[in-house]
C-alpha cells in the first residue's frame, strides 16, 4: 500500500522565532541534486502554497489524484525535457490542524486562533520572508535571488502566491494561481467589498480581526496589491492566473474572483501568461496538478541566473 505522503518529499521542521512555535515544511529535490558532478550547481525554487504543508504532497488529499502528487507531475515533465532541475518547497501556512488559514499575513488578531497549534504569534508573512526563504537558501544550493524563485498556489494558496509576489515582486520572477480564493477590491485598490461572503467567514477572524480591519485587509489582499503596487516592478513578474469555468460556480470554481484579478492585470496593462479559464476544470487536486503540469514549464522558462541569463 502506498504511503499517503510522497516519500520523495523531505519533511523539515523549523523553530520559528516569528511565530514562536515550530513550523514544518516539505522539500523535493531534483533526482540529480546529490550527484558528485552537480555539487557546485545551483537550482531555482518553486514555492507551492495551499494551507497545510502536506496537501501538495499527499497522494490522497482528495481521491481525484488517484495516488499521484505534484512531484509525479514534475518528474514526468523533467523526464520529457519540458523543465530542468528545480527544487520544490511546500510551506505550511496554517495552523497544524489546518483549521486556521495563515494567508501569508501577520495576523491582526492572533488571539482569536484560540490556541490552535502551529499559529503562535501568527506572523506568517515574517515567517516566510525572513525565516523560511533564507533557511532554504542557506540549506540547499539555490539561486538565491528573485530570478531563481517562483510561487504557485491552489485555492487559498493562490491568494498567498499572488499576494506575496505582488507585495514583493523583487523576490520572485513568476507567480501562478489556480482557482484562487481572492477577495474583491474596490476604488482602484483602496478598499475591499465588505459584503463578500468569504471575507465574513469566521475562519479569517485571526488573520483580519473581528470586526474585520478593512484597511488591513486591503493592505494584504492580492487584488488590492495588484492595483496599488508599482507597475514597473509588477511587470518584472510573469503572471499565470486562471480558474475553472463559470459553469462550475459557486462550489467547483472561483471563476468570478479570478476574473476580477485578471481584469486588474488587464487594466494595468500587465500580461496574464495563460488563458484565464481552464475549460472543464473543477476545484480539486487532480485539476490543481494539471494546472501545475502546464505552469511548471512556464516558471522554468522565466527563471534567470544571478547574471540575468535564462537557465
Amino acid at each position: 500500500m502506498q504511503r499517503p505522503i510522497d516519500p520523495r518529499a523531505r519533511h523539515i521542521t523549523l523553530a520559528s522565532r516569528a511565530l514562536g512555535v515550530p513550523k514544518s515544511f516539505y522539500v523535493a529535490l531534483p533526482p540529480s541534486y546529490n550527484r558528485a558532478a552537480n555539487r557546485h550547481r545551483r537550482y531555482p525554487v518553486v514555492y507551492l502554497f495551499r494551507g497545510h504543508e502536506r496537501e501538495w504532497v499527499h497522494r490522497w488529499q482528495d481521491h481525484s489524484r488517484r495516488g499521484r502528487t505534484v512531484i509525479d507531475v514534475y518528474r514526468d515533465l523533467l523526464h520529457d525535457g519540458k523543465v530542468g532541475p528545480m527544487i520544490l518547497v511546500f510551506p505550511g501556512i496554517s495552523s497544524d490542524d489546518n483549521r486556521v488559514p495563515g494567508l501569508l499575513v501577520n495576523f491582526r488578531a492572533p488571539e482569536l486562533a484560540e490556541g490552535s497549534p502551529g499559529v503562535g504569534a501568527g506572523c506568517f508573512e515574517d515567517y516566510f520572508l525572513r525565516e523560511l526563504i533564507p533557511y532554504v537558501d542557506a540549506r540547499f544550493r539555490t539561486i538565491a535571488s528573485g530570478g531563481g524563485r517562483a510561487v504557485e498556489g491552489f485555492s487559498l494558496g493562490g491568494f498567498q502566491s499572488i499576494k506575496i509576489a505582488a507585495q514583493r515582486p523583487d523576490l520572485f520572477c513568476s507567480a501562478g494561481a489556480f482557482d484562487g480564493t481572492f477577495l474583491y477590491a474596490g476604488m482602484r485598490g483602496r478598499s475591499v467589498r465588505t459584503a463578500d461572503r468569504v471575507l465574513r467567514n469566521p475562519i479569517f477572524a485571526p488573520a483580519f480581526g473581528a470586526p474585520r480591519d478593512l484597511d488591513f485587509v486591503a493592505a494584504n489582499n492580492p487584488a488590492n496589491l495588484l492595483w496599488r503596487a508599482d507597475r514597473a516592478a509588477l511587470a518584472g513578474v510573469q503572471w499565470l492566473i486562471r480558474s475553472g469555468p463559470q459553469a462550475a460556480e459557486p462550489w467547483q470554481s472561483n471563476y468570478f474572483r479570478t476574473q476580477h484579478v485578471v481584469g486588474i492585470l488587464r487594466e494595468r496593462k500587465l500580461e496574464n501568461g495563460i488563458p484565464s479559464v481552464f475549460p472543464r476544470a473543477r476545484h480539486s487536486w487532480r485539476w490543481a496538478d494539471r494546472h501545475a503540469e502546464e505552469t511548471l514549464p512556464l516558471h522554468w522558462q522565466a527563471f534567470r541566473t544571478d547574471g540575468n541569463e535564462r537557465l
